[in-house]
């Protein structure tokens, strides 16, 4: 005898049942945004858990391009609490006015002099000078950031790139765009990380590709705190929102 499971008519029912009611769509099929999703790919602990979206191969020819990356690796190579001064062998000694912007920095490197003086292990060596019409507060505030340089009081550094993408704007110009993951260990507290986006400026040499402009950009504490938040949700209370 035939059951009602499976006649046409109960297949009908189903059918409208199923569609009615479909199975829940997994994170992955919603299209999770950043670090949302099956297996949460994307965390706080890289630089890809803050910029994963951003995927852009490089225009510039290949063998500028292969250059462009081998600069930007030792660059990155250099930045260990040993090795940090010798990052400023890596730049156009020819360049007028190199300008360089550093995350942990309140304002602008520019020319020799102040570059000379951040990548230096000599205390004495001013690396900006603060401005004379600035309130005392702000001076004793100021002059810690330019003249003093944590770097000294360092145990380790470890500075790593991601995501390297070059153009090339004349026959000895370029620029280029990364990701950072920072990470440094002061002598006497614990490991911290940061994680910041990049771009460069180089000027072919006759010595090769050479740097005339850095600058990091850190993520604004609004943006930084949203998606650290959003970081924690678990993959759990996600497949509960998608049930309901």
């Amino acid at each position: 005898m035939q059951t009602l499971r499976s006649t046409p008519l109960w297949s009908l029912v189903a059918g409208a049942l199923a569609v009615a009611n479909p199975p829940p769509l997994t994170a992955q099929e919603l299209g999770g945004t950043y670090y949302e999703g099956e297996g949460r790919e994307y965390y706080v602990g890289n630089a890809k858990a803050f910029y994963p979206l951003f995927e852009e191969e490089s225009s510039a020819p290949k063998e500028v391009t292969e250059e462009i990356e081998a600069l930007i690796t030792d660059f990155a190579s250099r930045w260990t609490a040993k090795t940090w001064p010798s990052v400023i062998d890596l730049w156009d000694r020819n360049e007028e006015a190199p300008y360089m912007l550093l995350a942990h920095q309140p304002d602008w490197l520019v020319g020799w002099e102040e570059l000379d003086g951040y990548f230096s292990f000599d205390q004495k060596v001013p690396v900006k000078e603060v401005p004379e019409q600035a309130s005392s507060g702000m001076q004793q505030i100021e002059s810690r950031h330019y003249e003093y340089r944590a770097e000294k009081d360092l145990q380790a550094m470890l500075y790593e790139v991601d995501r390297i993408t070059v153009r090339q704007i004349d026959d000895d110009l370029a620029v280029a765009i990364w990701y950072v993951d920072f990470q440094f260990k002061p002598l006497f507290t614990p490991p911290k990380g940061e994680h910041f986006k990049a771009n460069a400026m180089f000027r072919k040499t006759e010595e090769g590709w050479k740097f005339i402009h850095y600058g990091e950009a850190a993520m604004a504490p609004i943006m930084y705190m949203e998606r650290l938040y959003r970081s924690q949700v678990s993959q759990k209370f996600l497949d509960q929102l998608e049930r309901r």
